[in-house]
Parts: structure tokens; C-alpha cells; sequence
């Protein structure tokens, strides 16, 4: 009977340490996590396409938390500039669901102008290397965990990944868009749980497409569209988008004309937002490399 009992309570501990659930909030579009930075409370952003943890620096002046080893740096994001940054090098601990992490190096940026006066700051990917991350939408569940069972992926789409242990914040996954009849654009996005957005080319890749040629399309502008400040281009209708064998029909799409930044890049083709995302429960395996997608009704 002892016996049992130990080897059930080691069960218990097991799976208490491969598996930690965390609720969130999304709103608008985007992935809210409460933790706590310093023992000051803080609403994190989950962002897969970065590796870092940011802190909001309105935030930072009213929790009243103190660092001592600051500087400065240029730091690039979406939009088109390079912006000179303060940054905290040691001594941020962050406390989510009563796990811990301690990054090195966190910008202080204005984030609430790019996402509203909820953002206290973003929490990367960088903390959760070769982990496997559940996003449930539906029941707003963010699992982290060790291990996958082939009964947690049962009526999931297997879709491999591009996944690089020195860039965390760079998922990349195979789509194609079809623009019109006869025009169909396959290439790789950036899975980016970071933007609200739906499916955004870069401009390298609108060049490189002819989307620039595209007559029925509507411009947009955003003051705040990254870290890197303003950013701007073209929204327009496409027949479908395929990732993997799921196929999302009509909807407007966007292509970028910034020429700097990561909406300039020529790594990925466009990235690929919670507008999209949140009609799915994503499974995003970062140890095997594989996005395991199954649509929500």
C-alpha cells in the first residue's frame, strides 16, 4: 500500500513539473498574461515573434521598482526606425503562475502607444526554449510543457516549423495565398502571437510579388507600429490563405511598405497574427519543431 501510494504522489509530481497552465485575457487580439515583475503586479504581452521580455515604461516610473545596472542601446523592431533604448541588464524577476525567470537585458519601451494602456510589457519566447506551448483561445489557457502525447494531438494538423535555438522569437511555417485566379504566392511567415493582425507581407516580399501593382486596395498608417516607430502600406482582398492542409477563404490582407525593420525583412515572406490565430488551438512544439493547428468552431 505504501508502495502505491508513493508511486502515485511521484505520478503527481511528475506531472506537476512537466505542465504549468496559465490563464489570460485577450483583448484586443492579443494575449494577456498577469504576472507579477519585481513583486509589482503586470500585464505581460505573449509575443512568439520575439525573444525578449520588454517593460513598459509608464509602467516602470508608477511601480516604483528601482535598478541599479541601466544603460543604453539602439534597438529595432517593426517600423521603420532604430530608436536609442534604456535598458535594464540584471536584476528583473518576473513570477508567473509562481514560476520564475530572471532575463538579462530588458528594453524599456513605450508600449501602451503601440497597445493600449493595459500593457505593462511583452514577455518573449526566449524563456521558454525547446518547451511545448498550448494556446487555447477558446477556454484562454496558455500551457507550457515537457512532453506531447500523441492523444494530445488527435484531430490536429501537423504543420513542421522552422525553429532556431539563437533567434527564439523567429517561428517560421509554410503558406501560400491566393491573391486572385491564376496568382498564387507560397513562401514562409513569421508566426507572430505578438500582432493583433491578421496576415501582413513584408515589403521585400510585395516587391518581389508585384502587390505594389494591385489597384483595388485601401492604405493604412500607424504612428505607433512597433518598436521601430511608424509604420505604413496596403490592405486588400485575397481568395485564400492555406497553412498546412487548413485553408482560410476570403478575407483582406495587408502588405507593408516600411523599408526598415522587421516588416522589411527578407528571412519570411509576411507574418501571421491573432486575428488569424484565435479561431484555432495552436500546439507549437519547439522541441521537435512542429505547429500542431485545430480549428475551433
Amino acid at each position: 500500500m505504501r508502495q502505491l501510494l508513493s508511486t502515485f504522489f511521484l505520478l503527481l509530481l511528475s506531472a506537476a513539473l512537466y505542465a504549468q497552465e496559465h490563464s489570460f485575457e485577450f483583448i484586443p487580439n492579443h494575449i494577456y498574461l498577469n504576472a507579477e515583475v519585481n513583486g509589482k503586479t503586470a500585464h505581460l504581452v505573449f509575443d512568439t515573434g520575439s525573444a525578449d521580455v520588454y517593460l513598459d515604461s509608464t509602467w516602470l516610473a508608477e511601480s516604483g521598482v528601482k535598478y541599479s545596472q541601466m544603460g543604453k542601446a539602439m534597438v529595432r523592431g517593426a517600423g521603420n526606425e532604430t530608436k536609442p533604448t534604456v535598458l535594464i541588464f540584471s536584476g528583473v524577476n518576473i513570477s508567473l503562475e509562481g514560476k520564475q525567470y530572471s532575463p538579462q537585458m530588458v528594453p524599456i519601451i513605450d508600449l501602451r502607444a503601440i497597445l493600449g494602456n493595459k500593457a505593462d510589457g511583452i514577455l518573449g519566447l526566449g524563456q521558454w526554449k525547446g518547451k511545448i506551448i498550448t494556446i487555447d483561445y477558446k477556454r484562454s489557457k496558455l500551457t507550457v510543457s515537457d512532453r506531447l502525447t500523441s492523444s494530445q494531438t488527435k484531430n490536429y494538423s501537423r504543420i513542421p516549423i522552422q525553429t532556431d535555438p539563437k533567434h527564439p522569437g523567429r517561428i517560421l511555417l509554410p503558406f501560400e495565398v491566393t491573391v486572385s485566379s491564376g496568382n498564387t504566392i507560397p513562401g514562409k511567415a513569421l508566426l507572430d502571437l505578438g500582432s493583433g493582425g491578421g496576415l501582413v507581407f513584408t515589403s521585400k516580399a510585395a516587391g518581389k510579388f508585384g502587390l505594389d501593382k494591385i489597384q483595388d486596395k485601401t492604405p493604412f498608417h500607424f504612428k505607433h507600429g512597433g518598436v521601430g516607430g511608424e509604420s505604413a502600406g496596403y490592405e486588400f482582398g485575397i481568395e485564400q490563405l492555406k497553412v498546412g492542409d487548413i485553408t482560410v477563404p476570403k478575407q483582406k490582407v495587408r502588405y507593408s511598405t516600411d523599408t526598415s525593420g522587421a516588416m522589411a525583412s527578407d528571412v519570411y515572406s509576411a507574418i501571421i497574427g491573432n486575428e488569424i490565430w484565435h479561431h484555432f488551438t495552436l500546439i507549437i512544439d519547439l522541441r521537435e519543431s512542429v505547429l500542431y493547428l485545430k480549428e475551433e468552431s
